[in-house]
């Protein structure tokens, strides 16, 4: 996957496993989602919005080129859940992490080694940290040892499963195994032998067996903390969605939140638009985005080509990315959008300060200008082909951030793309069912979608 300056789509989530007996088959598998500071509590004294600035630092300079020199595809066989069932997982905020993402944690092998994973939503390869290891990140979980496992088997080079998987597959001479490797435009990568393992899905007491997954040992990068990377599975009927809760409170209140593998009743309110597919960039999930409104208005003074994609060079285009947190569009998108709401802000009475925090240069003072008791937050509505509409709650387009006199101001939560792709982001994705329906070439955007 080659992905100019956008960051690594990563979905982390947190699953606790068990060995119990098999299940009955089921037609979808479910991951519940908990806030990671459940797990990872934030230092004492630390404010929402200190950390989401120090977050949104860490995001901003991660943006990267990746290649992947070895892209694969997800071929896994689900003996207790057959194709066409779902899975269920519980998504983690990646704040503790210093991350804009979300994390997560599943059973890898038998017996199951629990392993924090990145859930990458633009890639379908799935590859873990293993021993023996000759170059190794830190990671918050045990590294993963497969000659523990009794149900990992390496894969020859000859197989089909080795040249299915693999674009460009490699031959480890010494051993006649298939080889991966994985590296990403910042110098992160993964290399090692590919192989079949189980995973466990305690949250649904659901396993998945012989799935292909890279074993990687030369690892390095900018994933560091989590175990590995897990790649959208191309199984279940080739449907996924899941809902991202509040970034900024707490795991408790979060429950509902979810990953699904598999096809699920939509609520009425789900609202589709057509899934394109950018031929030089096939993992990614693009979208036709065709403009903006703020405050109920259109908005204008922008070229539509500037969110179009390109299939003939693979330019432009919209993506809906799990792990970018803040959403970028093109250069004269962007200044539309804010001088929009920078109007319409002035209007109701919110006061723009003159600092820029962070990737932010649209802040604002809620406690109101002169002669403004309140203020009136304008709306934002996100339009796409086809008539399907995302209307944002504020949270989802006013970031808080802490100034230097320790007080909150609140910024556009949308930022300018230097590299022409642009990318529907986590932070205005909050709170929206997100189905990926690659079966039936669409996206669908469902509100107040953690509650269903």
């Amino acid at each position: 996957m080659a992905l100019p300056n956008l960051l690594l789509r990563r979905l982390l989530f947190l699953v606790s496993f068990s060995a119990h007996a098999t299940q009955p088959p089921r037609r979808t598998l479910h991951v519940p989602i908990v806030h990671r500071d459940a797990v990872f509590p934030p230092a004492p004294g630390a404010t929402p919005g200190s950390l989401l600035l120090l977050r949104l630092h860490v995001a901003d300079a991660a943006h990267y080129t990746v290649q992947q020199l070895a892209p694969s595809s997800l071929h896994s066989t689900t003996d207790d859940h057959g194709g066409g069932h779902r899975l269920r997982s519980h998504v983690l905020s990646g704040l503790p992490f210093d991350s804009g993402e979300y994390f997560a944690t599943v059973g890898v092998g038998d017996p199951p080694a629990r392993a924090l994973v990145v859930i990458d939503t633009g890639s379908d390869l799935i590859w873990l940290q293993c021993a023996p290891c000759r170059r190794c990140y830190r990671q918050l979980t045990p590294l993963y040892d497969p000659r523990g496992s009794s149900t990992h088997r390496p894969i020859p080079c000859a197989s089909q499963r080795c040249r299915g998987v693999l674009r460009y597959p490699g031959c480890d001479a010494r051993t006649g195994g298939c080889v991966y490797m994985v590296v990403y435009g910042d110098g992160s990568a993964s290399s090692g032998h590919l192989a079949t393992d189980r995973l466990v899905f305690p949250g649904d007491d659901a396993r998945a067996h012989n799935v292909t997954l890279g074993c990687g040992h030369d690892n390095g990068g900018l994933l560091e903390s989590a175990a590995g990377l897990l790649g959208a599975a191309a199984t279940y009927g080739r449907v996924f969605s899941y809902c991202l809760g509040d970034r900024m409170s707490r795991a408790r209140e979060n429950g509902s939140a979810y990953l699904v593998f598999g096809r699920t009743r939509e609520p009425p309110s789900t609202a589709f638009t057509l899934l394109r597919t950018n031929p030089r960039r096939p993992s990614l999930y693009y979208v036709d985005m065709v403009g903006f409104s703020v405050g109920g208005e259109r908005v204008a003074g922008f070229s539509g080509a500037s969110l179009a994609l390109d299939a003939a060079t693979g330019h432009g285009g919209v993506v809906v990315d799990s792990g970018t947190a803040i959403s970028r569009f093109a250069g004269d998108a962007y200044t539309a959008v804010r001088d929009a709401f920078d109007a319409g802000a002035a209007a109701g009475g919110m006061r723009k300060v003159a600092d820029n925090f962070s990737v932010f240069d649209a802040c604002y003072d809620l406690r109101g200008g002169r002669g403004h008791a309140t203020v009136r937050v304008p709306s934002v509505v996100l339009h796409f082909a086809g008539g399907a509409n995302m209307a944002l709650p504020p949270a989802n387009y006013l970031v808080p951030v802490e100034g230097g006199d320790r007080r909150t101001y609140f910024c556009l939560g949308l930022q300018a793309a230097d590299d022409g792709l642009n990318v529907l982001g986590n932070v205005q994705q909050q709170g929206f069912r997100v189905v990926f329906d690659v079966e039936r070439g669409r996206i669908g955007f469902g509100p107040n979608g953690c509650s269903v």
